[in-house]
């Protein structure tokens, strides 16, 4: 009997020492080494952000499971400066643990690596947005709606569910939470992009923004979708859902890049071409993804021929008026810095202590160019440079017909949901019941319909400064927003920045150097309050301007990584964490001033910091190394055609040269480069003046001029854009004399459109962003197409044309007509004229009297507008008269 109860005693005493103990629980990070890395990592981290340790690190405590505290301290270990300065640990846990809900809920959850997970599922940020909550809304939205579907599907399904909530429109660089995007209905490539990886994440489906950072076939950039799905990468359009994966408008364009890439967060051991690896991320290059790529290198030497190491090199593209760095890294022991690029031309620059050379290289012909480090700041010269991009290859889908019907079905479906909710926004009605006697009617009409899908906000605060201040500048304080700010920002944040005129400075100076809560193209956060009382404990009731400027010298060291996604951290967020990026600094400083009554602001276009004192705007400089500023004057002039004006950006850019290399100025809607000769106060300095003119093919003959400016001195210099030369390939077949379309019930003869004066006739998808770029041209220059009465026509295939498409909701030039496709003009015109076209819309023709076509553009080309005026003005009568 003792035999028998022993093993029976023993086991459950056993059984009772297991059950008080908890279970082992699973790793999220299984490899030693690399947890260990990244347990080594946090803690360094937790060192540098000791300033905000309860906000971020008290929520890791015994509670938490061992993925999620392993999870949480990776984020923490490799989140930008942004992250740590200006969320709480409550928010990035809420993240985590939806990150592992979405991996358990959903059958594909269980096929996903570790690291696919760690680095394209688990991460909240996708770009430079403001962090919101969207993971968590977007998977209770959406989970029943996709659950039962195979992962290719429910990706696919995810991408209607982002159309049916958001459509293209063009907006300012900052990007918008996901949530705004929302709310609003609409945003720019950048922020779709934003939104439906953050959807695709918040559903377990590993997903990266892919970005090339500029065209090389015409001016811009593009941001889009990469999506993983059973162990394969495929490529979407954001908010722009096709009917399969590896689909989209820019899939033929995409094949004329120079650089496609994306960021990884983190420690990135994946098997893609590295551009660049840092502590902190990684930034890939997917080019290879998409179109024939080369590895070229560029070899750096001194004077001497002797090898350079660690010389800095920049793969630039010329785009916008500059050439653009699409990729930069360090050369080696033997001077070697390389790059998997496309088949174009690229500027390579390389610098080191001040001295710098740079060269065209032709990746067509070549793989290798010598850069040799002899040329030195200050001499003036002129350059010319003729600059080629790839040619692009034939791009093939497997959609059928039904297919695509079915799934153009679906877009104008998920387009009258999202318009549905855009009628919910106030009506004029509506608004004309708001009142405030710091405002006029009108006034606030254009406010509360600039804020969109945030009107309850705007109200809100409208509502609560209505009685008559005079010193309250009000509209003053309205219109120093952006209306991207109106559309997200929250009527709490504005009533914590509105501040009474107090008769101390100047009006104007008041305006511009203390109202203002927005700085530079940051998110505006509180931080006029908490500054101020920040400051004023620090220095006393009355600090100068140069007490803040030596404090935060002193106190906030930059680096140029630590907030490698370049979201500006808020002024607040940087006084709690003693780090930041310059730019972010800077943004600081200027905050800094205001909260305590000095006048400050920072010029967007030169990165120059004003300090208002002695009755006059002074530049500071927050850098050790730079001494005070010397300024001269420069003056640019322009004698050519006044109604094809050059545009900045468009035409032309102006550049310093600082540490070895140019940096461009940002004069975008500057009103001091609205009209020529145009007069700038810049600093002493050796300067870069850069032209540019493109074919329609996207070839480019490029210029630059280097000069001086000297203190107290005028400099200058006239705009000289070089010439397109006339190509055989202008010509593109005549249009039959029986060509017509129906209108409205009447027939139009198209060659009789173009008797008096030219017709741009414009095959559009509505739908798709490159359309939307040559509707939006076409109405900033509304005027001057009105004035020359160039004739315009847009057509439509009949299944696009819908309500919400119409000449007047676009404001476009006057005489432009609408129609659809119903009787075959497209296929008759390629018919006729023997061309060819690969559905890449828009398809623009410019036809004259005799119905011949002189002009021809396709697909997705910026500058379109510009380009088709230049092109009348050239080679139809009618303008070469008027002209005279």
């Amino acid at each position: 009997m003792k035999r028998i109860l022993a093993p029976t005693i023993i086991a459950l005493i056993v059984f009772s020492i297991s059950a008080c103990q908890k279970p082992i629980e699973n790793h999220f990070i299984t490899d030693d080494a690399y947890r260990a890395q990244v347990e080594s990592d946090f803690e360094a981290r937790k060192q540098l952000a000791s300033g905000r340790s309860e906000e971020l690190f008290s929520v890791i405590d015994e509670n938490l499971s061992t993925e999620e505290r392993e999870a949480l301290e990776f984020l923490y270990a490799y989140m930008p400066y942004s992250d740590l300065a200006d969320y709480n640990g409550d928010f990035f846990l809420k993240q985590v643990q939806y990150a592992f809900k979405a991996r358990d809920f959903f059958a594909w959850g269980k096929s996903v690596p570790e690291d696919i997970f760690r680095h394209f599922v688990l991460v909240y940020r996708v770009n430079n947005e403001n962090l919101d909550t969207a993971r968590m809304f977007i998977f209770n939205d959406i989970k029943d709606r996709i659950k039962d579907l195979s992962m290719y599907d429910a990706a696919l399904e995810v991408n209607h569910w982002c159309h049916e909530k958001v459509c293209y429109r063009a907006s300012d660089a900052r990007t918008s939470a996901p949530l705004a995007s929302i709310r609003t209905g609409f945003g720019r490539c950048g922020e779709e992009s934003t939104f439906t990886v953050t959807a695709l994440r918040a559903v377990g489906i590993p997903a990266r923004q892919c970005y090339t950072p500029r065209w090389a076939h015409t001016d811009d950039n593009h941001a889009w979708v990469e999506v993983w799905v059973d162990g394969k990468w495929y490529f979407l359009g954001a908010c722009e859902p096709d009917a399969k994966l590896n689909m989209g408008w820019f899939a033929s364009p995409s094949t004329r890049c120079m650089m496609v890439h994306s960021n990884a967060f983190g420690k990135y051991k994946g098997n893609e071409e590295i551009n660049h690896r840092g502590e902190l991320f990684s930034k890939i290059n997917m080019l290879s993804n998409y179109t024939d790529t080369k590895k070229i290198t560029a070899h750096v030497v001194d004077e001497a021929g002797h090898d350079v190491a660690d010389a800095d090199v920049q793969f630039k593209l010329y785009n916008y008026a500059e050439y653009y760095p699409i990729a930069s890294g360090k050369t080696d022991k033997n001077g070697n810095a390389s790059l998997t690029t496309g088949f174009g031309d690229l500027l390579v620059w390389a610098s080191k202590d001040g001295i710098y050379d740079y060269a065209k290289i032709d990746v067509r012909k070549t793989n290798i160019i010598t850069l040799t480090l002899d040329r030195k700041a200050g001499n003036e010269y002129e350059e010319d440079f003729d600059i080629i991009p790839p040619t692009g290859k034939p791009v093939k889908t497997n959609v059928t017909p039904d297919e695509a019907d079915k799934n153009n079905k679906r877009l104008a479906t998920e387009d009258s949901i999202r318009n549905a909710y855009l009628k919910t926004f106030p009506s004029d009605d509506d608004i004309a019941k708001i009142t405030n006697e710091n405002l006029t009617a009108e006034q606030i009409s254009g406010i509360i319909k600039k804020s969109e899908g945030n009107y309850k906000e705007i109200i809100s605060f409208l509502n609560a400064h209505s009685e008559k201040n005079e010193n309250l500048f009000l509209y003053d304080f309205m219109k120093s927003l952006s209306d991207k700010d109106l559309r997200d920002i929250e009527a709490e944040t504005l009533n914590q920045h509105i501040v009474e005129y107090d008769n101390k400075f100047p009006t104007d100076v008041f305006a511009k150097g203390i109202l203002p809560a927005r700085i530079e193209m940051e998110m505006i956060r509180p931080w006029r309050q908490f500054l101020r009382e920040k400051i004023n404990g620090i220095f006393g009731t009355s600090p100068s301007y140069s007490d803040i400027l030596e404090w935060t010298k002193t106190n906030i060291p930059t680096d140029k990584e630590g907030n490698y996604f370049n979201c500006p951290i808020s002024p607040r967020g940087v006084f709690e964490l003693r780090h930041a990026d310059s730019r972010s600094r800077d943004i600081f400083f200027v905050a800094a001033c205001r909260s305590v009554n000095i006048p400050a602001y920072l010029d967007n276009a030169t990165r120059q910091i004003f300090v208002y004192e002695n009755d006059n705007w002074n530049i500071v400089s927050l850098d050790e190394e730079k001494p005070a500023a010397k300024t001269g004057k420069l003056v640019i002039k322009y004698n050519g055609n006044k109604d094809l004006k050059p545009q900045y950006w468009t035409h032309y850019t102006l550049a310093k040269f600082e540490n070895g290399d140019f940096t461009t100025f940002d004069y975008e809607n500057d009103p001091r480069v609205a009209e020529f000769p145009i007069t700038l106060d810049l600093e002493e300095g050796y300067y870069m003046l850069s032209t540019g003119n493109r074919y329609n093919d996207g070839e480019v003959l490029s210029h630059l001029e280097f000069f001086n400016i000297k203190q107290d001195e005028t400099t200058i210099r006239k705009i000289k854009i070089r010439p397109l030369e006339d190509r055989p390939n202008g010509f593109y077949g005549f249009i039959s004399d029986d060509t017509q379309i129906e209108v409205n019930g009447k027939i139009l003869n198209i060659v009789d459109m173009a008797k008096d004066s030219p017709l741009v006739l414009c095959f559009i998808d509505p739908n798709r962003e490159p359309t939307k770029h040559v509707l939006k041209e076409l109405e900033e220059m509304r005027k001057l197409y009105e004035k020359l009465n160039i004739n315009i026509m847009m057509i439509i295939p009949q299944e696009k044309l819908t309500e919400s498409f119409s000449a007047a909701k676009w404001n476009l030039p006057k005489q432009t007509i609408v129609a659809s496709d119903n009787n075959g003009l497209l296929e008759k015109i390629l018919s006729d004229t023997k061309q060819k076209y690969d559905d890449n819309p828009p398809l623009i023709f410019i036809i004259d009297k005799n119905g011949k076509i002189f002009f021809r553009s396709e697909g997705y080309r910026i500058g379109t507008a510009n380009r088709i005026l230049s092109c009348c003005f050239k080679n139809h009568e009618y303008f070469k008269v008027k002209a005279v």
